[in-house]
């Protein structure tokens, strides 16, 4: 079975886009469609980085697990709240961190919005910025809004139906895209 990690990038207090890594990771496990982890980068809490992964020295063991964790997968979800029609400064640093390592790694994007109006400009600034990256990235715009009326704090969702049609179709296209790497 495939494995993919979901990146959990918020690290506010009070975050609501994890809900959406929760709800990724119970939903792509239940259904039996890859094996799922989530890499919440509130949990790992590291610093403003200096250098590349491959040029760092003396490097803290959480960046090593980190590290191996991401490059063990077979492609990568990543969740960020909306931030200014943007994404957060702690996803930009994770992702700077490497250049290899994205190189053909199938990647999704998923923003999150705790308004009414979807993150698309979030979505597309992550996408770019990935196939930069030499990543083969999802075209697909996935947004989720109102995120606390259709998630509770568990990634369950209100809707369960409407919800799986909202993320069904960016994971039909990442499962397809780690397929064809993989032939």
């Amino acid at each position: 079975m495939k494995h993919i990690v979901i990146i959990s990038s918020s690290v506010r207090t009070g975050r609501l886009s994890h809900r959406v890594a929760l709800y990724l990771h119970r939903y792509l496990t239940e259904h039996q469609l890859a094996d799922a982890e989530i890499l919440d980068l509130k949990s790992y809490r590291f610093p403003l980085f200096e250098e590349r992964f491959s040029l760092q020295e003396n490097l803290p063991d959480k960046l090593v697990d980190f590290t191996e964790r991401l490059v063990a997968s077979d492609g990568t979800i990543l969740v960020s709240p909306v931030y200014n029609a943007s994404f957060p400064a702690s996803l930009k640093n994770v992702i700077d961190l490497y250049l290899n390592e994205w190189y053909h790694q199938p990647v999704a994007v998923v923003s999150v919005s705790s308004g009414k109006v979807p993150g698309i400009a979030t979505v597309q600034a992550l996408q770019a910025l990935m196939l930069k990256l030499g990543a083969l990235v999802v075209p697909r715009l996935s947004t989720v809004i109102a995120v606390d009326q259709v998630l509770n704090e568990e990634g369950e969702p209100q809707n369960p139906v409407a919800f799986e049609e909202l993320m069904r179709p960016m994971l039909d296209e990442l499962l397809w895209l780690i397929q064809q790497t993989n032939e």
